[in-house]
């Protein structure tokens, strides 16, 4: 970077100075004028010397300052070339904030959208966030563009909070300074207060229903109190359940049925005992059940990978490891669509490799419940 402006400022001062001191010895000049004479001080030179150079050095400063400015951009990766987005108020303190790019000045709410979507297919959540962020400042009443922010942002706390965890997304993410476990949760919990904001607002839609049963879902993931976790599986389950009976061909609710059936039948002792305790039954959820929901997700949409994975970990919750590695094995070609289908794609192969070199398969060691 170019000198500080004090830099400047100060580095003629030395010579200068010197040059002051010494005047007393140096001789004066003689002008000889209009037939006159006179000797003159070379104090005032002296001064127009310093000012010259102060000047000529930050015209120099001002050229060195532009030159390393564009050098130091060209090194820096494409995400990283960013100005501060304005109007984002609910950007959690120590998690990344959207920033705004010159190159999408101009840009209209569907393109940027059409952005968003190909930024989560890249597995840039960071990025599918700003582009959101301001594709909802150009239309805050588009119900749909409101559904995917909320989405996203419940995508970028879980990611955040599985990495800081150690958890299988770190193949695909890093963290940045700030983004914690704390930053996970306090994204997360503004994720799911904006899930329940759009199913007040609409009560009618389906996919807001969907949305808050994932949000739920990743609430109890980051939480850390056992009761609390029970009390939210039930209202997930609830959400899913209200999805399917306002739309019974949204495949999406019908994956989060069968994600909730395989997380409880695969709970730990000692959760189910609490369950019984807080509700005086258990919470009716199997793998039998799983598989039902899973294939009804997969005739609705089967080029949806994670609707097969979730087969697949149903079968292998019920132990038939080989219809789980053949449904496992279908899904290597489908295309990965956001941070969930790369999840669901790498437990596909985790488990396919645990198969083939006769190992326990895990796919269901760590669900959300193991945590905290």
């Amino acid at each position: 970077m170019g000198k500080s402006i004090t830099v400047v400022i100060a580095a003629p001062f030395a010579p200068a100075s010197l040059g002051l001191a010494l005047v007393s010895a140096l001789p004066r000049w003689r002008v000889d004028a209009f037939g006159g004479g006179r000797y003159v001080s070379v104090v005032p030179l002296l001064l127009v010397s310093y000012f010259v150079s102060l000047a000529a050095l930050l015209l120099l400063d001002t050229g060195n300052r532009k030159e390393h400015k564009g050098k130091d951009d060209d090194a820096m990766p494409p995400q990283a070339k960013v100005h501060p987005l304005q109007a984002v108020p609910d950007a959690p303190t120590g998690a990344a904030k959207p920033r705004r790019r010159d190159s999408l000045a101009g840009l209209g709410h569907d393109e940027l959208v059409d952005r968003s979507a190909l930024a989560e297919r890249e597995l840039d959540v960071r990025r599918a966030w700003e582009l959101l962020h301001l594709a909802h400042n150009l239309d805050p009443e588009c119900h749909s563009t409101r559904l995917q922010l909320c989405k996203v942002r419940c995508d970028l706390g879980f990611l955040i909070f599985d990495v800081s965890n150690g958890g299988p997304m770190t193949r695909f993410f890093e963290c940045r300074e700030g983004e914690t476990a704390e930053a996970a949760t306090k994204l997360v919990t503004s994720a799911l207060a904006g899930a329940r904001d759009l199913v007040s607002g609409r009560p009618d839609c389906h996919q807001a229903r969907t949305l808050l049963a994932l949000c739920i879902g990743r609430s109890i993931l980051v939480e850390t109190k056992n009761r609390r976790k029970v009390h939210l599986a039930k209202e997930m389950h609830d959400a899913a359940m209200a999805a399917v009976s306002l739309n019974s061909e949204d495949d999406q609710a019908h994956f989060m049925l069968a994600r909730w059936h395989n997380d409880i039948a695969s709970l730990p002792g000692v959760l189910k005992t609490l369950v019984r305790f807080v509700y005086g039954t258990g919470l009716k959820g199997s793998f039998e059940r799983a598989v039902e929901c899973s294939k009804t997700a997969i005739a609705l949409n089967p080029g949806n990978l994670v609707n097969k994975v979730e087969l697949g970990r149903a079968y292998t919750g019920l132990g038939n490891l080989e219809s789980a590695k053949r449904v496992y094995e279908q899904v290597l070609d489908l295309e990965v669509l956001d941070v969930n289908s790369a999840l669901y794609k790498q437990i596909a192969l985790d488990d396919i490799g645990r198969m083939e070199r006769g190992e326990p398969v895990g796919s269901l060691a760590r669900p959300w419940w193991a945590v905290g």
